[in-house]
C-alpha cells in the first residue's frame, strides 16, 4: 500500500526536497504551498499523513492546523510540523494542537523519515 501524503510549505525548495526524498521512499506525495490550499486538498485526496509548515503567507500553519483539526472530515489526519520556527513555546504550541511530531528546519531527512513513517504505522494501528 502507497501511502499519500500532502507536504506544505511556501519554500519551492524545501517541498522540492520533502517531494523527491519522500518518493523515492516509495510515497505518493502532493504538494501545497499554503494553507488554503492545503486544507482543499486535505478534504479532497484525504491524504495520510499532513507535513505543515508554521510560517506561511495569509494563513499559518497554527491556523491552517486549527481548521483540520475541526473538519471531521480531516480531524484525523496525522500531522507533522516541519518550520524554521525552534522556540519551546512554539513546539508546545503546536503538539498542544495536535501535531504528532515537530521538526525544525534545516533537518536530516532521515530524522523526518523516522517520524513519517512512525506517524503512519500509529496512525494505521489506531483505526
Amino acid at each position: 500500500m502507497s501511502y499519500k501524503i500532502l507536504a506544505v510549505d511556501d519554500e519551492s525548495d524545501v517541498l522540492l526536497i520533502v517531494k523527491t526524498g519522500l518518493q523515492t521512499e516509495g510515497y505518493d506525495v502532493i504538494t501545497a504551498s499554503n494553507g488554503f490550499d492545503a486544507i482543499t486538498l486535505a478534504k479532497e485526496e484525504k491524504p495520510d499523513l499532513i507535513l505543515l509548515d508554521i510560517m506561511m503567507p495569509e494563513m499559518d500553519g497554527f491556523e491552517t492546523l486549527g481548521k483540520l483539526k475541526q473538519d471531521d472530515s480531516t480531524a484525523q489526519i496525522p500531522v507533522i510540523m516541519l518550520t524554521g520556527l525552534s522556540e519551546r513555546a512554539k513546539i508546545q504550541q503546536a503538539l498542544v494542537s495536535g501535531t504528532q511530531y515537530y521538526v525544525v528546519k534545516p533537518f536530516e531527512f532521515e530524522d523526518l523519515l523516522v517520524k513519517v513513517r512512525t506517524a503512519l504505522r500509529s496512525s494505521s494501528e489506531s483505526v
